[in-house]
């Protein structure tokens, strides 16, 4: 009697242990049949059950149950965060397989880089839309997705970075940019961006010091002198800048940038209004130009600068008195000549790149000089 109790014991230990397995078994054939929420409710019981829950095909099935979940169109709404759970099922199945043994890397991996492509895509979508702190999240496990699969995703981690800043998380986005920037990336943007951010973390010490070493890497670079300019004027040491830029042009004389970054100082009259000198702008970008004729830059802000001339004389016009007719005519007309001084500036802009702002101020020129013609060619 005792013998069959123990046999009895021992056929149900192995009826169970065989339904379990076919719990997996359920979930595999659901999942080659299209059928997610099945094969979901079955894997999902199998990760749960003693007899399977370490088993490393469990868990590869797993991921790929809730990968295809994802991107079905019928079960995507079956759980908000399938893909991350695909991706820890992937990473459990390689845990408990470390040599291989079942051979599901080659099937693994490609799934894990599809896993980190989405989250990527994904925070595209939210930056996109503005949802900075969702897209800085995404971006970030993209980078620690490629991670899983021995690769460095500095495009991902950089975006992470960026979106950081662009949502004033300003102590994240600078633990990203360190990071890249201990990794090797060598970039004048990253010196740029962190020294934006030390300026918005009022931390002027670090903010000089990130200038300083990325224009001794990258000297002259546009951008990193433009950000020393902003740092340079948030420290009321604006003249000081100019004198560098001066001394840079001595020193190379046929570097167009130079010449259109001093430009952009005195040319900027709302952010340097103690700088500002239109005449001494125009002879920059002139300059600039006569080195690098195609250098849309300095075409176009030379263009802008003589329409921001024109507007404040209408502008002043336009407030004067009926009684002021001929004066009124007088600067219409010195508004007119400076817009007509401009046109080949906004022309030549808009032939360089003939985007939506190049076009709206030409046909303000067009429109303000009655140029009909020009109009209707240009529309």
């Amino acid at each position: 009697m005792k013998k069959i109790v123990i046999l009895l014991v021992a056929l149900f230990s192995i009826n169970a242990a065989i339904a379990q397995k076919q719990e997996r078994t359920n979930a595999f054939m659901y999942n080659k049949n299209g059928q997610y929420d099945k094969a979901k409710e079955s894997i999902d019981k199998a990760a749960t059950n003693e007899k399977t829950i370490n088993d490393s095909r469990t868990w590869f099935y797993r991921g790929m149950i809730y990968l295809n979940i994802v991107s079905s169109e019928e079960f995507a709404g079956l759980d908000p965060d399938a893909l991350g759970k695909s991706y820890e099922s992937f990473k459990r199945a390689i845990e408990l397989d470390p040599d291989d043994k079942e051979q599901q890397r080659e099937e693994i991996l490609p799934r894990i880089q599809v896993i980190g492509i989405t989250y990527f895509q994904e925070g595209v979508n939210n930056f996109n839309e503005a949802q900075y702190g969702f897209a800085a999240a995404n971006f970030k496990k993209a980078y620690d997705v490629a991670l899983t699969i021995n690769k460095v995703d500095t495009l991902a981690l950089l975006n992470a970075a960026l979106a950081s800043t662009r949502g004033n998380e300003f102590e994240i986005a600078l633990s990203y940019y360190q990071e890249l920037k201990q990794m090797g990336v060598n970039d004048p943007d990253l010196y740029k961006n962190l020294a934006s951010i030390y300026r918005s973390l009022e931390d002027r010490e670090s903010m000089m010091a990130v200038l300083d070493e990325g224009l001794m890497k990258f000297p002259g670079d546009p951008g990193l002198v433009l950000e020393k300019i902003n740092a340079y004027l948030v420290l009321g040491r604006g003249e000081e800048v100019i004198e560098e830029l001066k001394l840079m042009v001595e020193k190379d004389p046929s570097n167009h940038t130079i010449f259109f970054v001093l430009g952009t100082i005195y040319g900027d009259e709302e952010n340097n209004p103690d700088i500002f000198n239109k005449d001494t702008a125009i002879e920059y970008y002139k300059k600039a130009i006569a080195i690098k004729p195609d250098y849309f830059d300095a075409v176009y802000n030379l263009g802008a600068l003589y329409i921001n001339e024109a507007n404040k004389i209408t502008a002043t016009a336009n407030e004067l008195p009926l009684e002021e007719q001929k004066k009124y005519e007088e600067m219409t007309e010195e508004a007119a000549e400076i817009l007509r001084t401009a046109l080949p500036y906004v022309e030549k802009a808009h032939e360089l790149d003939p985007s939506d702002a190049t076009k709206a101020a030409l046909l303000g020129i067009y429109s303000t000089l009655k140029m009909n013609d020009k109009i209707e060619l240009l529309k």
